[in-house]
């Protein structure tokens, strides 16, 4: 009976040792190391295009996106973002930035100016963005006495 106890205990022991050496099986992706790149708000390292706002029907977003795609090949565009790539100062890659943007509209507009209304869509959900953030809970602040 003793040699029973003693082969059980044994046989238990080792295999609890090799389940915690086995990998697991689905281990959630935010447990890999993060790599060179990526930090706090990066999508995985993917970028992330424009989000639809919701005054867009379907059939004008996936315009939208291709003709945004299409724009990308415009000499203008590929200008600027030379431009942002060498920028080295955070006002420089700012203003870079913007010029990106901006380049990338008018070659938007240029290809199919009915996508006006999608722009300003975009810029209204921005902007209604803006106001949300840390600390702001949307309420009044308390009078100074």
């Amino acid at each position: 009976m003793k040699i029973k106890l003693a082969f059980l205990l044994a046989l238990i022991s080792s295999a609890t040792l090799i389940a915690q050496d086995a990998p697991k099986p689905d281990a959630p992706k935010g447990d890999a190391p993060a790599k060179k790149g990526e930090g706090k708000g990066d999508k995985g390292g993917k970028k992330q295009g424009p989000q639809k706002p919701e005054s867009v029907d379907e059939a004008t977003w996936k315009k939208f996106l291709e003709a945004s795609k299409a724009a990308q090949s415009d000499d203008a565009v590929k200008a600027a973002k030379a431009k942002a790539a060498e920028a080295k100062t955070d006002e420089e890659k700012k203003e870079a930035g913007k010029a990106v943007m901006e380049a990338t509209k008018a070659a938007v507009l240029k290809a199919d100016a009915s996508l006006e209304s999608v722009f300003k869509a975009l810029e209204e959900a921005r902007a209604k963005g803006k106001g949300k953030g840390k600390g702001d809970k949307g309420g009044k602040k308390p009078e100074a006495k």
